[in-house]
């Protein structure tokens, strides 16, 4: 992994206040509409949401959302990162992630 990069990567998203830790972050079904009245109770238009592992009703949701991504912290790269207006990550996925980068 490019633990290097992603560190400071990271460092750079929480100073811009583009990292969004959030407790879960998840959809019942796999639909669309689900997604965007979520993200759009958190007034986030794009973003990356960062899991824990594959939460396929997520993915599947976002397929067809312009501006939205969804990775899980082993498929995390640094242009990914950077590609995005926010990031939303989940608190066991921001565990994860600092278990990846310590």
């Amino acid at each position: 992994m490019y633990r290097g990069a992603l560190q400071c990567i990271v460092s750079e998203l929480i100073r811009q206040e583009r990292l969004v830790a959030i407790e879960s972050f998840s959809v019942e079904a796999p639909k669309t509409k689900a997604l965007v009245g979520k993200l759009k109770e958190l007034d986030i238009a794009g973003a990356l949401i960062v899991t824990e592992e594959v939460d396929e009703n997520l993915f599947l949701a976002a397929r067809n959302v312009k501006g939205i991504d969804v990775r899980d912290v082993d498929g995390l790269d640094p242009v990914s990162l950077i590609s995005y207006e926010k990031v939303l990550i989940t608190v066991p996925a921001l565990k994860k992630l600092e278990g990846v980068l310590a």
